[in-house]
């Protein structure tokens, strides 16, 4: 994901974390997600969280990518 609202990016294998700037809230983006259709979890003020689970393949993680672009967008 190439966003202006993302700083960096963090984690190992499967477990991320994005870490977004202050001006995007973190909460707001979460909440977004979960209504439409992605789970995903805050770290801290300004960090987003993935754990998928280990079976997830390629549609699933580019369905993610897609509702996640939409949210930060």
């Amino acid at each position: 994901l190439d966003h202006v609202s993302v700083k960096a990016h963090r984690g190992l294998g499967f477990m991320r974390g994005l870490e977004l700037a202050p001006e995007y809230p973190v909460s707001a983006v979460v909440n977004k997600a979960l209504d439409k259709g992605l789970l995903i979890i805050s770290a801290g003020n300004n960090v987003l969280r993935f754990v998928p689970p280990l079976i997830i393949g390629e549609k699933e993680i580019d369905e993610a990518a897609a509702i996640l672009d939409k949210c930060l967008g």
